[in-house]
């Protein structure tokens, strides 16, 4: 190079600096396009859409990006239709579970008429059969009752009317319903409620449905504890409806159906109702507390 001359040293000098800044450029363009795809990828599968699962990216160039970008949109076209079969799958299960509940309410008032011919027309009316079958279609009944529930509150379909409601009212009507029930078991009751009114907004159709499939898990599996009681106290703060049983706890085995459906219901209502609840099962016991936290003790 020094035996050039010095215009010409200076010409080549010049050159190769333009082609290192051009090359320095064309390489800093290269990798931020990769780099902007990459992170465009990315962003893609961090961010989910309104079905939880990640949009598709646009694909472009058919290189080794373009082609994992064409995979993950084929992943992601994959998912989006196993959710919607399996919505569809639930929907249909959901419906099924709907008419079996209907149907079957027929077939159960015909048998409920026929046995009660068959026990009026019978010289031992107090024959324990009698009595077994019809607690049996008792059970089954409620437990048609909570699938159908069941069905239309996991479909939104539950109408809820939320309105200013004296919980202590609808607690005294229910225990005054069931009473006559306890009593027949030979259940021991304690209710312990004050005279004050206590104001949640609620649906009372859906507190009535919850205390009384509440009611229904005591007789089905504390009923050898003989024992229920029903108050409304102060618990860490907040304002709490309880009901106690002297039962074995839900950890012990039972031969009753149905009561799995039962406490579904319970805290979907609750949920929706935005009410929160608790259970304290022990093998003396259980009790179970329904709370309005942002109400804390609100009495009139």
């Amino acid at each position: 190079m020094s035996d050039l001359p010095p215009h010409q040293n200076v010409a080549l000098i010049t050159f190769m600096v333009v082609v290192f800044t051009l090359f320095l450029v064309i390489s800093f363009l290269f990798f931020y396009r990769i780099r902007r795809r990459l992170v465009r990828l990315e962003v893609a599968m961090t961010v989910k859409g309104e079905d939880g699962i990640p949009n598709s990216v646009i694909s472009g160039s058919n290189d080794e990006i373009g082609r994992l970008e064409q995979s993950f949109n084929t992943m992601s076209s994959q998912l989006k239709m196993m959710r919607e079969n399996e919505k569809q799958e639930g929907e249909l299960r959901k419906q099924l579970i709907a008419n079996l509940s209907h149907d079957l309410r027929t077939p159960l008032t015909v048998i409920r008429q026929h046995l009660h011919t068959l026990h009026s027309a019978s010289s031992d009316p107090s024959h324990d059969s009698f009595n077994v079958i019809n607690r049996k279609l008792d059970d089954i009944g409620k437990l048609m009752d909570n699938l159908l529930s069941y069905t239309l509150l996991s479909a939104g379909k539950y109408p809820m009317e939320l309105k200013d409601t004296d919980i202590l009212n609808e607690l005294r009507d229910a225990a005054a319903e069931w009473y006559p029930v306890f009593e027949a078991e030979g259940f021991d009751i304690q209710i312990e409620l004050p005279e004050e009114s206590v104001i949640w907004c609620i649906d009372p159709f859906w507190f009535r449905m919850i205390i009384e499939n509440l009611f229904q898990n005591v007789i089905r599996h504390a009923k050898s504890g003989r024992y229920i009681g029903i108050d409304y106290r102060e618990l860490d703060g907040d304002a709490v409806v309880a009901i106690h049983d002297h039962g074995p706890g839900m950890t012990q085995s039972s031969d009753a159906k149905g009561a799995g459906i039962g406490l579904s219901i319970v805290a979907l209502m609750l949920k929706e109702m935005k009410l929160q609840w608790k259970i304290d099962s022990r093998n003396t016991g259980t009790t179970v507390y329904i709370s309005a936290p942002s109400l804390k003790l609100n009495k009139t």
